[in-house]
């Protein structure tokens, strides 16, 4: 019977060990579940302010065409027409309703 009771407490033991891990992973867990919504909001302001920036340079682009040299001139002509083009298309759709 008292090897029964040494296997019994030694049992007690490594479950509260194992309980005790389990409640550690769990907090690590949690830690990891809040730092990981922290990154995520950081991805996505990140995302925003690079897309912001990238309007600013599609913007910056345009005017310095304008402003350009004869070959960028041409290039912002061409977006220009392609433009005007498309907008015909939908005039002439509209007009055939």
């Amino acid at each position: 019977m008292d090897n029964y009771s040494k296997n019994i407490s030694v049992l007690e033991k490594k479950l509260i060990i194992l309980l005790n891990k389990l409640k550690e992973n769990h907090l690590e867990l949690n830690k990891m579940s809040i730092r990981l919504n922290d990154y995520k909001l950081i991805e996505q302001e990140l995302k925003n302010k690079f897309i912001k920036i990238k309007n600013e340079n599609n913007s910056l682009k345009i005017a310095n065409n304008l402003l350009g040299n004869s070959e960028s001139k041409t290039y912002t002509k061409k977006k220009i027409n392609k433009i005007i083009n498309e907008i015909d298309k939908c005039i002439n759709s509209i007009s055939e309703i």
